[in-house]
This record gives C-alpha cells, sequence and structure tokens, in this order.
C-alpha cells in the first residue's frame, strides 16, 4: 500500500484552538477515507498526547500514525537548511512513497520538503494555500518594514520556484492561484485545483429568507491582508446612508462594539452554522487569499459573498452568487446598498450562491479530487 508521510505544524500546548482547528475538522475533511487506499503518517515536532481526543479519533477514524520529527528548529524560511536536513533524516527513517502538508505551510516548509524529497527519490506535493509572497509582503509593509527589492523576497520566490518544480502535483485552491503558478512552472499541466470543500449537513441556510442585506459578516483573523481596514471604512460610508446595516467581524478579535461594528472572538466549528444563519451576506475584500474556507461555507449557508476582484476573478462569474469588487470602500458600500435597496435582485443573488455552493463546494466531491491528485492518479 501507498505510504503517505505528511510534515505538519507542531502541537503547542498552549494554543489549543489552532489545535482544535486542525485535528476536530481540518484533518478529517481532508483525509477523509485516504486510510483505505494509503498508509498515513503525520509527522510533528511535539506531538500531542496520546490521551488528546482529536489525536485518539484521528488514528481510530483516520488510520494515522504519529510520528516525532526530531528537529530543533521549525521556523520556515528561517531555518529552511536545518529543516531540509532533518526533512531527508524523517523521510529516510520512514521511507514514504509521497510527502506533502495537510495544513497550509510557508515556503520555506515547503522549499525544505521539496529538498528531502528530490534527495530521497520519493514524490512530492506541494500543496498551496494562499499566495504567501503576497501575504508576507503585506504583512511587513503594514509594519513599516519594506519588501519589494530585497534579498528576503527573492530568496522567497527562489525557493518556491524549486518546489513547485522539484513537486510531481501542485495543488490549489482555486483559479487565480492556479494561473499565478501556471507562470511560475515549467508544466503548468501538474497544478490541480483541490479545495477542502464543505459538510452540507454541517453548513445550511436559514429556514426563512431575509428581504433585504442588513447583516454582513467578515470572519478570519485580524491580520493585515484580510482588508479589515476596508471593511471599517465601508461600515463608516454606511453608518449615515444605511443606519440599518450592520457589520460583525469576527476572528481573533478583542470582543467590542464600535458604531455600526461588532468584533468577536473565535467560533469553533460547531458554533459556525448559526454565524452564518445569523447573517445575510459574507464580506471578504483580502489582498492576499488562497481559496477560503470561510467562503464556501458561508455560501453553503445561504451568503452571497463580496470579494476582492483581483483575488477571485478567475473563480467566480456575473451568476455565482458573487459580487467582485475593487479595493475600494465605496465599492464594497454600494454593493451592500444595492443589496440592501433590492430585494428581489439579492433574494436571486442568494439563489446563486445556493447553487453554486450545491455544485462545486461538496465535500466529498472535492475528498475524492484531493485524494486522486495526492496519489498521482490523475482525472
Amino acid at each position: 500500500m501507498t505510504h503517505i508521510a505528511f510534515f505538519e505544524p507542531s502541537w503547542v500546548a498552549h494554543d489549543a484552538r489552532d489545535w482544535e482547528i486542525r485535528g476536530s475538522y481540518k484533518y478529517p475533511s481532508l483525509l477523509g477515507d485516504l486510510r483505505e487506499r494509503a498508509a498515513i503518517t503525520v509527522l510533528m515536532r511535539d506531538l500531542p498526547p496520546e490521551s488528546d481526543p482529536h489525536r485518539q479519533r484521528l488514528t481510530a477514524d483516520y488510520g494515522v500514525s504519529f510520528a516525532k520529527l526530531d528537529t530543533a528548529d521549525d521556523a520556515g524560511q528561517n531555518a529552511a537548511a536545518v529543516l531540509a536536513e532533518d526533512y531527508a533524516a524523517a523521510v529516510a527513517e520512514h521511507a514514504p512513497d509521497i510527502v506533502s502538508t495537510l495544513n497550509g505551510r510557508m515556503i520555506g516548509h515547503n522549499f525544505a520538503l521539496a529538498r528531502a524529497a528530490h534527495h530521497a527519490g520519493c514524490d512530492y506535493v506541494y500543496r498551496i494555500a494562499g499566495n504567501d509572497i503576497a501575504t508576507q509582503t503585506a504583512v511587513h509593509e503594514a509594519a513599516g518594514r519594506p519588501m519589494q527589492g530585497t534579498a528576503f523576497l527573492a530568496n522567497l520566490a527562489a525557493q518556491e520556484r524549486y518546489a513547485i518544480e522539484v513537486a510531481r502535483t501542485v495543488i490549489v485552491m482555486g483559479g487565480t492561484e492556479r494561473a499565478r503558478i501556471a507562470e511560475i512552472a515549467s508544466n503548468p499541466d501538474k497544478i490541480d485545483i483541490c479545495r477542502r470543500g464543505v459538510d452540507r449537513g454541517h453548513f445550511s441556510p436559514s429556514e426563512g429568507d431575509p428581504d433585504r442585506c442588513e447583516k454582513v459578516l467578515f470572519v478570519g483573523r485580524n491580520s493585515a491582508e484580510k482588508g479589515i481596514d476596508l471593511i471599517e471604512a465601508a461600515a463608516d460610508l454606511l453608518a449615515d446612508k444605511r443606519p440599518d446595516v450592520t457589520f460583525t467581524i469576527a476572528g481573533d478579535f478583542a470582543e467590542r462594539e464600535v458604531g455600526n461594528r461588532r468584533y468577536l472572538g473565535f467560533h469553533d466549528y460547531a458554533a459556525l452554522p448559526n454565524l452564518y444563519r445569523d447573517h445575510h451576506a459574507l464580506l471578504l475584500p483580502a489582498r492576499s487569499e488562497g481559496f477560503p474556507q470561510v467562503v464556501m461555507e458561508a455560501m453553503t449557508s445561504g451568503l452571497p459573498a463580496i470579494l476582492s476582484r483581483a483575488l477571485f476573478a478567475e473563480d467566480f462569474g456575473a451568476a455565482d452568487g458573487v459580487a467582485l469588487i475593487d479595493y475600494d470602500p465605496r465599492a464594497i458600500a454600494d454593493t451592500i446598498i444595492d443589496w440592501h435597496d433590492d430585494s428581489a435582485a439579492f433574494a436571486a443573488r442568494r439563489e446563486q450562491a445556493l447553487a453554486f455552493a450545491a455544485t462545486h463546494f461538496d465535500a466529498a466531491r472535492n475528498s475524492a479530487l484531493y485524494h486522486r491528485a495526492l496519489l498521482g492518479e490523475g482525472a
């Protein structure tokens, strides 16, 4: 049987939320029935305790064997050479046929894993969960640290190109990311779009259709690339124009209310369906993303989405339940006003979102696509 080794972030005792996300639904949704076709090893520098319920479930229900990764540093591109040596030693010890990652990881980790796989002669599958270079650029520049023209940026780009070239298969989340990688890869045919998909038994629309768009939702990290500044600016514009419109900004925020904006902390997987059902539209004006799970969850829950044109133009058309906007608070506000004032147009968007989600975001269908790409079986 084919043996796959996934090189994953460490379990961290003081960050229970991160492990809860990975262990309770991210890993299960990706692994699915893969155990029927492959032996699965998950390697981490620090392992969750054997008594941990998520570890026990992954072992019992998904066939995961956990193994400790012997490395002194887990810092990505800042320790790529050290990681490459340690990954190579782990590959030699466990002798997998395929190495990859389940969690989206920064370029340095993937560069190190690509080097280790190339050295050992096993297949490397590069799962790209977003544009890491764009994300790091946004974070650095928001902190006043330039990226353009730096050796750091050039090194990141070189590491990403190397990993793409070594990979047998490159897995991306959406069309925009596929187009970006196709410009880098010498063989674009090895790029596959594979999303995690959504459990449609867990996420479903509210029983009563809203008459108009009044409650707008953002779900995500409080990070520079997410476009929180654009959301806040759009909310300020609508405070007088449409005072009944409110914004919920949910993620890792200190809970508070500011005008027409309500900030919320983390919602676990069990709480997410009600969060979506309590709102009318999703707003995600991000400057860097892969294909966020929140978009699939929200649209499956009947929320049309307002998304960045630059990131999602390759994935959605005019009749797919999405409004594509530029990085302009006025464009965001105008879209919300349209959905607020025209109930028929908003109802149509809602139906479009549900139809698109049913066709494209089903977890079982997407899991099968991912497993075929991971195992190198083609379409």
